[in-house]
Parts: C-alpha cells; structure tokens; sequence
C-alpha cells in the first residue's frame, strides 16, 4: 500500500522557513523529459487514478502534473524525482509520503499548459486558458453581490475564476457553486492580495499563499504581472 511506502527523500530538510517552488510548462516538454514508463514511477494510487482517466488529453495531463511535482520536490528538497512518492487523495491535491503534510502540493492545468506547486506552508494555484468566455451561468457566481448583470467583461470574469479556484484550493475546499458565489472580490496591491494573477497571452495564473513566502517560478515563457485580488468569506463568520 502507499501508505507503507519508504519515506520520501528530504526528510531532513530544514521545512520550517516558508518556501515555494512553481513551474508552469508545456505539457509535451514535461512528457518528453519524463521516463517512458509511468508505472516506474507512480504509487499504486496514483496507477489506479490514471487507469481511470479515458480521455487521452487528461491522461497526458495528469502525468505532466504529476511528474512535474516531483521534479520540482527533487529539485527543492533533494534525490530523484522517481523516489519521491505521492498519494493520490479524493477530490484533494497529491499527500507527499513521509513528509506528515509538512510538504503542500497545487497542481493545474488547461490545454497544453500545466502548472505545479510545492510549499511548506498551504498553496493553491489556478491556470486556465485564455481567451476564454465561461458559460453565462457562471457568471452570477463570480460576481459580487454589489455588481450588476454584464459589468463584468469575459477577461475579467476569467480572472475571477482563476483567483476563486487558487483560493478555495489553498483552503483545500470543494468549488461548489455556493461556495464560489459567497466570495467576494476586490482588487488590491500585490503585496496584500490573497491571490496574485499573472498572464501570457495563452492563460492567467493565480497564486493563492501567505504575503512573505519566498516563491521560486519558473515558467517557459515570460508573463506579466496582473493584480492583487483580496478575498472575503462572506458566510466566514456567520454563525
């Protein structure tokens, strides 16, 4: 079982300083560089996952990300990526093994891009094509409750979307429409903003994580800073 699987390498890595490591890449680049035989690699819940996938475009998604995480935790924390064992968890991100939670993971993707995010601290990450108009029921949820029907442009109803779902992911909850729709949004400095949105002409990436954490990105192409997005519960304190 997974679960008995030999820790992860990196167990003696000082996890207490508040780090993180991202990369947003090509889904082929991330498959060409990966070994040729997945099994070699994944937990047996992750072999099961996958076996489930049908769609082969989400197959070649759910490799990339998942081989891109433990790039990146070799990359931060030492060893390999093959000996970096992850669980496959319902409906939550990847558990990293032997690292008692002490390691987040975010993993995203849209089309032929994929994004993959460790901290020591909880992290979401949120990447979705662009340009991209979302179904007009959608919209209600991503508005707030002070705005009125069509203020909102289809760009900006992305960014919306992308800042709502690092969020909820940083807080490891479901994207239920009621959940979506009790969040409300407002534009704020960078420095303050619970989620930071950045941009290439292919997609917006949101970054969900604490103000002080030492974030290390790396991305294929270059992507320019966008806003701060401050986030309210609305139903936080209600009782």
């Amino acid at each position: 079982m997974d679960s008995a699987c030999a820790s992860s390498p990196g167990t003696q890595t000082n996890l207490a300083v508040a780090v993180a490591h991202i990369e947003i890449a090509r889904i082929a680049s991330v498959l060409a560089d990966m070994p040729e035989d997945p099994s070699g690699w994944m937990s047996e819940s992750e072999q099961a996952r996958f076996a489930g996938i049908r769609f082969e475009g989400r197959r070649s998604q759910y490799l990339a990300g998942h081989w891109l995480t433990r790039v990146l935790l070799a990359r931060a924390f030492g060893g390999a990526p093959p000996q970096w064992r992850l669980l496959e968890c319902r409906s939550q991100p990847p558990h990293v093994v032997g690292h008692d939670d002490s390691i987040k993971v975010s993993i995203s993707h849209t089309e032929e891009w994929v994004a993959a995010a460790i901290a020591t601290v909880a992290i979401g990450i949120d990447l979705e094509q662009r340009p991209r108009a979302l179904d007009a029921a959608i919209e209600p949820l991503l508005r707030n409750t002070d705005e009125a029907i069509g203020s909102l442009d289809a760009d900006v109803l992305l960014q919306r979307w992308v800042a709502k779902e690092a969020w909820i992911k940083r807080n490891t909850e479901s994207a239920l429409p009621a959940q979506l729709k009790r969040l409300h949004v407002r534009v704020t400095a960078r420095e303050q903003a619970d989620v930071c949105i950045d941009s290439h002409a292919a997609f917006h990436f949101g970054l969900a994580i604490a103000p002080g954490c030492e974030v290390t990105r790396r991305c294929e192409v270059t992507l320019v800073a966008g806003v701060g997005i401050g986030i309210t519960d609305l139903e936080a304190n209600v009782p």
